[in-house]
């Protein structure tokens, strides 16, 4: 008998060590699987936002481009009807001066008008060095000559100004034929622009974390344009890239199909030149005419671990204590393994739900830190956006003074010009909350008729859903009033009819319906409509800032839209089955306006 219990004692010491080693194995191998877990999921996350900063890039680089073809369309329109001579340029000189200013806040160092033979007769601003000179040599000057493609533009290589006041400065020109009614040719209008001037706004400009970039390439001529080192910049691939770097090499080979991607690369230590660090990059194809360009935004692979560092520590943390818990429970059960039954259960019940806990908190960390990434994203992205569209919307509304003034409109088209300056002068006001997006400015609150407002947006979107088929029901408490910013709640409902609008497109039945009503203090402005509907996992993503369900959404509408939402002390809230169309509610405080602009 003695002999039996010694060896079911012993049978049980081994058992216990052999459970508590198999323990201690299990748990540093899934700590291992969920630390590799996390590294990849969160460079993945990297790489997207990287991906969004470069398309961003590629399409602010886009929009300056678009806004020199509006120029030069304007100026060869100042030609197109008459010969292209001095004597022409004296007369149009005022309407030359004022497309030259609209372009101040860009790269453009000028605007010149060269005649039939190559002869600059007309500059802005004023350059005798250019003025009369002969310039048919010149490669855009013979495109233009040769190809007679009107509204297509040649963009050249950069290259160094070799005279007048901006000799030495890198240039790059943007020039476009000037034909006449038949197709002949009459002369060439070109721009200059600094390349320096544009690196430095459009790609040095964007930053991530404390040594992420960007660089800029052209792929069509295998030429490195922007390098934010300044060490290869003006090279071709094969002479930077080929042998000390092919890695980077065989990405922009891939690149040069014109498709964006992702991927890493090993390059130069941006903190010590001499090192080699592998870098996460993302990049984006931009097609300007006879050119492709590719943006990349790149970071090295340790910043973005070391953003990982503090939850890895802390999970380092954790997963020891454990381990020491256990250790100190299996010590325990050592010495009391006679009552190891109830004991081993207890204490498997309170460390398994300690490990559930601990889970839980590590998950929110991750995705609290992505959640910061991207609203520190959204912030200097929406910076650069707003800064863009500036440009376009001052043409627009010069352009639009310029016909008003010359047509002098009455009438329905009078009030019809008043509508879109109105508008252009809202979405001027909308480009700084914009801006404001990350620093949300102070409310200008007003009482106003929600009646009123919902008429306003649907006189404004009447000729358009009209025109897409869309029928309009609207239930608006006549006498309900609200204390808000007339503009930012304007913005919200044109943004959700807009989207509305967008869900429809291709479904049989096109039904908007628009409700506000009072409800116990509180006013609930519903927009409804007939399309297809949104998935409850999408409907949980909708309000994150760059998620999207459209092809070439920005991801940012809905975001802002909630931002002027809370701001006005509401809430908003979508609700949807797949099929049964979709149902955005905004829930808004009536109250009344205080002296320092709250809402009570």
């Amino acid at each position: 008998m003695t002999f039996l219990r010694r060896f079911k004692a012993t049978a049980v010491l081994v058992l216990i060590a052999g459970l508590t080693v198999c323990a201690l194995v299990t748990i540093r191998r899934s700590n291992e699987e969920i630390r590799a877990e996390a590294r990849a999921r969160f460079f993945e996350q990297y790489n997207r936002q990287q991906y969004l900063v470069a398309e961003l890039t590629a399409h602010s680089l886009d929009e300056m481009f678009a806004t020199f073809r509006r120029n030069l369309e304007l100026v060869a329109g100042l030609f197109e009807g008459g010969c292209v001579d001095q004597g022409r340029a004296q007369r149009v000189k005022s309407s030359l001066g004022k497309i030259y200013g609209s372009l101040l806040d860009t790269p453009v160092i000028d605007l010149v008008v060269f005649d039939s033979t190559g002869v600059a007769v007309a500059i802005e601003p004023q350059d005798h060095f250019t003025l009369g000179r002969n310039y048919a040599w010149r490669e855009y000057y013979r495109w233009a000559r040769e190809q007679r493609e009107p509204g297509r533009l040649y963009i050249s290589p950069f290259m160094r100004m070799e005279g007048g006041r901006n000799r030495g400065v890198k240039e790059l020109l943007v020039a476009r034929g000037i034909y006449g009614r038949r197709g002949e040719f009459k002369g060439v209008v070109a721009c200059t622009v600094d390349f320096d001037k544009l690196a430095r706004k459009h790609v040095l400009s964007v930053r991530i974390g404390r040594h992420g970039q960007a660089w800029l390439m052209d792929s069509t001529t295998r030429t490195v344009l922007v390098d934010p080192n300044g060490r290869i910049a003006g090279q071709t691939f094969d002479q930077a890239l080929r042998r000390r770097w092919p890695r980077l090499y065989d990405l922009l080979r891939r690149a040069g199909g014109g498709k964006p991607g992702s991927g890493w690369y090993d390059f130069e230590d941006p903190a010590d030149p001499r090192l080699q660090v592998r870098k996460l990059v993302s990049y984006h194809p931009v097609r300007l005419e006879n050119r492709l360009w590719i943006v990349g935004v790149t970071t090295p692979e340790r910043e973005v671990a070391a953003l990982l560092s503090s939850f890895l520590q802390r999970q380092e943390a954790m997963s020891m204590t454990l381990l020491v818990t256990i250790l100190a429970v299996a010590a325990l059960l050592l010495a009391l393994f006679y009552y190891w039954n109830r004991t081993l259960a207890a204490q498997i019940g309170l460390h398994t739900s300690a490990l559930s806990e601990a889970h839980a908190r590590l998950k929110s960390t991750f995705d609290e830190l992505l959640v910061v990434k991207k609203v520190a994203a959204t912030g200097h992205l929406a910076l650069g956006l707003a800064h863009e569209i500036r440009n376009p919307l001052s043409a627009i509304r010069m352009n639009m003074q310029m016909i008003r003034k010359r047509i002098e409109p009455t009438g329905v088209m009078y009030e019809n010009f008043s509508i879109v300056e109105g508008e252009i002068k809202r979405l001027n006001r909308l480009l700084k909350d914009v801006l404001d997006f990350a620093r949300p400015r102070p409310l200008r609150l007003q009482p106003v008729a929600v009646a009123e407002l919902v008429g306003r947006l649907l006189q404004l979107m009447s000729q358009r859903l009209n025109d897409r088929g869309i029928g309009v029901v609207t239930n608006v408490e006549p006498d309900l009033h609200l204390v808000c910013d007339p503009e930012q709640i304007h913005q919200v409902l044109l943004n959700l009819v807009l989207n509305a609008m967008e869900a429809m497109e291709g479904c049989d039945v096109r039904s908007l319906q628009i409700t506000a009503l009072g409800r116990g203090g509180q006013t609930v402005i519903e927009v409804k409509d007939s399309g297809p509907g949104i998935t409850r996992d999408k409907c949980e993503q909708l309000f994150d800032p760059f998620y999207t369900t459209k092809p070439s959404g920005g991801g940012l509408g809905l975001s802002i839209l909630q931002t002027i939402v809370v701001n006005h002390g509401g809430v908003v809230s979508v609700r949807s089955e797949a099929g049964e169309g979709a149902t955005f509610t905004i829930t808004l405080p009536a109250g009344t306006a205080s002296s320092n602009g709250d809402i009570t």
